[in-house]
This record gives C-alpha cells, structure tokens and sequence, in this order.
C-alpha cells in the first residue's frame, strides 16, 4: 500500500496554522516514527489519513487514488490508534469488546470468531477473553485497542502517542506486538514524541515543525540532530538501542 500527502495546508479557524506544505509517502510494511515538538503538526497529518480532518489544498492520496473517492476502503486498509485507548473501547469484557464491531454490523458469530482469537493473540491477549476491560493496565488497553482495529485486516497501522504513561514493561509488550504485525506484512506508523521506546525499532524517522516535514530518514542518518530538532536523544548510540533485548527487559 501507498499512502500520499501531498502539500497539505491547513489552518484553524483563529488563524492558527496547523499545516504547511506537509508532504510524506508511506509504503508497507515499514515501522516508521512520526515525530516533532508539540504542536508540530504531527498528529494532525496522521489524522488526515482516514478524513478525520479535512485539509484546506493538497491532497491525500491512496495507491495514487483521492483518498476523498476511496474513504470506506481507506477506513478498511488503515486503522488508528487514539492517544487515549479507553476512547475506543465499547465491551465490558475483552472479548465483548473486539467483537463489537463484527457483532454490530450483522455477522454471524461463527464467521468471526476465528478472526477475533487470531486478533487477540496477534495483540498478546490470549487469554483474557473473560478479563473486564476497566481492570486492564495501560498498555494492555492499547493492546486491546490495536486487536479490535486488526479485525479489518489494516494494512497500516497508525498509533497516536502510544507509550504515554507506559512503563518499560509495558512499552516492550507494544513494541513487540508492533513487530510482529510488521512481520506479517502490516505497515506501523507510531506518532510520538517519545523515541526512547521505539527509535531502535524503526525504519524511517520523519520530524515535523511548524506544519512541515523537515527531516526523513533512518534513525541512524538523523541521530546527531535529534537535540537540534528539540527532540530528546535516547541515551547511548542508535547502534545500541538495536541491540536491547525487550526480552531481557521483560524476564
């Protein structure tokens, strides 16, 4: 999949400029990090991806169609993450919850039910079927979040800051779980300003400022300029965060 924006502008009503010119291109499977200062324009690009925001120029395209002409399809190929899972969650178990979805539009349990075990196990939730969804951490609520979004099979996965107010366990249990869905040939785009948790993991680094994109490239091409860019530089090198075991983390 290819997703295009292509010299967006957009600005808000009290005339606050959110974007400026902002161009990227995404194509799956990479695991890219979508980063820059508050207020940068980071998460407003990203939101553009499934028409939750309507840019004033430029335009959105999808495998090199308007993405205005093809929405119930983009909406099916890209899923998004909010910043605040519990936003998106609607069972009171977990189970109940990523079956919502298919539950709501009509479908027969019988032609979900495989889809929503591999979607639980894909996500590290094999066996909470049962747990309430009010009693579950952080991490696993957005755990929960990207299994009810992987029952449509995305082929991009966006997620809007989402090792807020995890900690290292729990940002490993992401991780991991982003890893192997790019394994299986989904594309991660994580919106964060944390790189910390996910820098070493990415393929690509895009930074934004002032509504623009103003640097992409590998981790490793951009690492020297990361405090230029107001962005905290992990400490160590890039080669090193590569070689953290999340496994040992977590033992």
């Amino acid at each position: 999949m290819k997703l295009e924006f292509m010299a967006l502008e957009k600005t808000f009503p009290d005339g606050t400029r959110g974007l400026s010119g902002a161009s990227l291109t995404i194509e799956t499977p990479a695991f890219v990090v979508l980063s820059g200062k508050n207020g940068s324009g980071k998460t407003l690009l990203a939101r553009h991806a499934l028409g939750l925001e309507q840019a004033d120029s430029g335009e959105v395209l999808l495998d090199g169609k308007a993405l205005a002409s093809v929405l119930p399809e983009a909406r099916r190929r890209i899923a998004l993450v909010f910043q605040e899972p519990e936003h998106q969650i609607l069972g009171v178990t977990v189970r109940e919850d990523v079956e919502f979805g298919p539950r709501s539009s009509g479908e027969a349990p019988s032609s979900y039910r495989r889809r929503v075990d591999d979607a639980l196990a894909t996500a590290g939730l094999a066996g909470y079927d049962d747990r309430l969804c009010a009693g579950l951490s952080g991490g696993e609520k957005r755990r929960l979040a990207i299994a009810s979004a992987l029952l449509s099979n995305p082929e991009l996965l966006v997620l809007d800051e989402p090792f807020n107010g995890l900690d290292w366990t729990g940002a490993a249990s992401l991780i991991t779980t982003l890893l192997r869905l790019q394994e299986s040939g989904t594309g991660v785009l994580v919106v964060t300003h944390d790189l910390e948790k996910c820098l070493a993991h990415a393929d690509r680094l895009v930074v934004m400022e002032g509504g623009s994109v103003i640097r992409d490239g590998s981790p490793a091409s951009l690492w020297d300029e990361l405090p230029a860019l107001g962005l905290r530089r992990p400490p160590g090198s890039v080669e090193r965060l590569a070689e953290m075991s999340w496994g040992a983390q977590l033992a």
